[in-house]
Parts: structure tokens; C-alpha cells; sequence
């Protein structure tokens, strides 16, 4: 089997990521999504826009984004900051889903489990890391 360059895996990152508008959405379910999740499964269990002050956070991937090769093609990491409204409705979830836009389509491009049920309320804020290392299984 031969192993793709670093200049190859560098080639397919910026093909890849450096394009569209990245969004993070939290979910909130039961289920345990695998990598079958499709975008109309994150609607369905994505939690409610304005509930509590949610909406998705976006931001973009540019070349500068691609970090020297690693046992992988690493991307530099983001960070989705979900700021509760300090209403009364909490923001609950269980998984955060990372989602590009692109030529007005929604694609997956990964879930995660918070391995438990998180809240967010009285105006307190989620972090949320984005890292992402491709070429790696």
C-alpha cells in the first residue's frame, strides 16, 4: 500500500476545507449518530433557533489554516463560543455537529458526542474546539 505525501494530504486539505462557511450546531437527542448522519437527522434534532439565545456558530477555513503536516494534514483549531441569553430557557444538548455550507448545500462533516447531557443557562457560555486532522483514520 503506498502512503500519501505530505504535499499530497496538504493538496487534498486545502481542496477540501478551504472553502464554504463552517458551521456548529448543537443537537439534542438520544440517539447515537454515527457516520451515516445526514443533514435532515441535524435538523430534526438540532436545538431550537433563539432557545435560550442559540444560533449556529460559523467561521471559514483559509490556506494559512493548514499546519505542517503531523501524522496528518491538521487545520488550525476554532472555537464556537455558545453564550447563553440569560432568559429562562436552557440550551440543551448532547452532540455537536460541525456542518459546511457550500454552493447553498449542507453537508456533515462530523458529530460528537458531549458524552452527557450539557446546559447552558443564567448566561454562562460553552466553549466549543474545532480540530480537525485529515488523512488520518
Amino acid at each position: 500500500m503506498a502512503i500519501l505525501s505530505a504535499a499530497e494530504l496538504n493538496e487534498q486539505a486545502d481542496l477540501a476545507y478551504v472553502r464554504g462557511t463552517y458551521y456548529v450546531a448543537l443537537l439534542n437527542s438520544s440517539t447515537d449518530f454515527g457516520s451515516s448522519i445526514d443533514y435532515a437527522t441535524v435538523l430534526a434534532n438540532e436545538v431550537t433557533s433563539g432557545l435560550g439565545g442559540y444560533s449556529r456558530v460559523s467561521f471559514t477555513y483559509v490556506s494559512g489554516d493548514l499546519l505542517a503536516y503531523s501524522d496528518g494534514q491538521p487545520l488550525s483549531q476554532k472555537t464556537a463560543n455558545f453564550i447563553h441569553d440569560g432568559s429562562s430557557s436552557d440550551i440543551v444538548f448532547t452532540h455537536v455537529v460541525l456542518l459546511r455550507e457550500y454552493l447553498s448545500v449542507y453537508t456533515v462533516v462530523a458529530v460528537q458526542s458531549v458524552g452527557d447531557v450539557a446546559i447552558l443557562n443564567n448566561g454562562n457560555t460553552a466553549k466549543i474546539k474545532i480540530d480537525v486532522l485529515h488523512g488520518k483514520i
